[in-house]
């Protein structure tokens, strides 16, 4: 079966860019393949959760997935459409990038090298496009309304994140 990605069904955005927002895919996708960070590639997993939940497409604009041994971003929604968070207030949700890390890091210390690309490929020429600083990124559970979310994970530590954005700072 051939995924129709249907952009109609989004909403567009119509405000600049003010937040990045940190998730692991195991609190959208049920799927064990999804929520396992491994070798393989996952991002059909994802595809599938997409088809069997009727969604118009996958609710991040970025997944960092591990292909083999090492850890590549995929782009999964284009900017210009909003990602769909009920439980993350309007005003930060309009204005947010959301980046997902495939996989449940509540199981699993997050590797070192998954911290570098997100900070280098990612989280760095985001803040250098949309002029913004170390504050603006966020993990899920820090601006959700649902206190028991643990989103991106347990494991997450954004103090890593924070180290190495410094570390990677774009000029």
């Amino acid at each position: 079966m051939k995924l129709q990605l249907r952009p109609s069904l989004l909403k567009v955005r119509r405000q600049s860019v003010k937040w990045i927002i940190i998730h692991h895919t195991a609190e959208l996708y049920p799927q064990p393949a999804a929520r396992i960070d491994n070798a393989q590639f996952q991002i059909p997993n994802l595809y599938k959760g997409v088809l069997e939940d009727k969604t118009g497409d996958i609710n991040y604009h970025y997944v960092v997935e591990k292909i083999k041994e090492d850890y590549h971003p995929v782009v999964t929604r284009p900017f210009v459409y909003l990602c769909d968070w009920p439980d993350i207030p309007p005003d930060i949700n309009k204005r947010a990038i959301h980046v997902a890390l495939l996989g449940s890091y509540d199981f699993k210390v997050p590797d070192k090298r998954l911290y570098e690309v997100l900070a280098y490929r990612l989280l760095n020429p985001m803040l250098k496009m949309f002029y913004l600083n170390l504050a603006k990124i966020k993990f899920h559970r820090d601006v959700s309304t649902d206190k028991e979310l643990s989103c991106p994970g347990d494991f997450m530590e954004m103090a890593r994140v924070e180290a190495l954005v410094r570390r990677y700072v774009i000029k």
